[in-house]
């Protein structure tokens, strides 16, 4: 198997986080222009919310940040302009982050956290199904919830050193909104291990001759068996035909080569699995394969 068919592999996504930053640009230029006490502090973001959500009408698919970003911000401007109500730009941070915990509650309620939507811009659709991928973003968006909640307690309690301590908790939702999706999926498959009480214990090689003994040379046994060895263990991989690679390998037959499964293989995008294996085995993908 030397050919590689993926459509996908010169696909640019879009970065998630880059995107949320988009999302809170409106609450941003909010909180800053009602901090100076100008009623345009309702009026700019409600353009700049209705500019996110257009392509959103379009596309008939809904993001609940853009979603509440827009309602708020008109329910604002209404207030102010026609009923001449000034809590909108007294209360910013208060009704704001009240807002924000709302959207963010909302979103989990009916199961589709707001993070998930930012997700799927990094991510290919095969990871959208996850289990796993649907929980790491409901604690995202928890979190975010409990930062939202908090930061308009202390709004509403403390007008003083509110900035400070809600920008803290930001740059901390930030930083878990980065961190957490690199390491949740190895603590879950770790648990989802347990279960089953293997009792492996990887930091206490076994005496012999070998490490680790795998049975069987399809794509699944070599790449056990490749991640191992790179891991420092001795490795036997066990195969009773004359060829490795299982289901991706082939045979001839009258001067035709017939695959024995696989057709093509696909994951070769930004940030695929099969992308992420070779650079975590040390490939270069241009070495590797040949596309066609």
């Amino acid at each position: 198997m030397g050919i590689v068919r993926d459509t996908k592999s010169s696909r640019k996504i879009p970065s998630g986080m880059l995107y949320i930053l988009f999302s809170f640009t409106p609450w941003v230029v909010y909180w800053v222009i009602c901090g100076m006490g100008s009623k345009m502090g309702v009026v700019i973001p409600l353009a700049i919310s209705l500019l996110l959500v257009i392509p959103q009408i379009h596309k008939k698919d809904f993001n609940s940040m853009e979603l509440f970003s827009f309602l708020y911000f008109s329910t604002a401007t209404t207030a102010t302009f026609i009923f001449n109500l000034n809590i909108f730009v007294e209360k910013s941070g208060f009704l704001g982050y009240l807002t924000l915990f709302l959207m963010a509650l909302f979103s989990l309620i009916i199961k589709k956290p707001f993070t998930f939507q930012v997700s799927k811009r990094d991510y290919p659709e095969i990871y959208w199904k996850e289990k796993s991928f649907l929980v790491i973003n409901n604690i995202i968006t928890g979190v975010w919830a409990v930062i939202f909640i908090a930061n308009a307690t202390i709004f509403l309690l403390n007008e003083t050193s509110a900035i400070i301590l809600s920008n803290t908790l930001i740059a901390f939702g930030i930083t878990f909104s980065i961190v957490f999706p690199l390491k949740a999926p190895a603590y879950f498959a770790t648990k989802e291990f347990r279960k089953y009480d293997w009792r492996v214990n990887l930091t206490q090689k076994p005496k012999g001759e070998y490490d680790v003994i795998i049975v069987g040379s399809g794509i699944a046994g070599l790449t056990c068996g490749a991640l191992l060895s790179k891991r420092g263990y001795k490795v036997l991989v066990l195969e009773q035909h004359h060829k490795v690679g299982g289901y991706c390998s082939s045979f001839e037959r009258k001067d035709f080569v017939f695959n024995t499964g696989v057709e093509n293989v696909s994951g070769l995008w930004e940030k695929g699995p099969v992308t992420y294996l070779l650079k975590e085995l040390g490939f270069e993908e241009g070495r590797t394969f040949r596309k066609e």
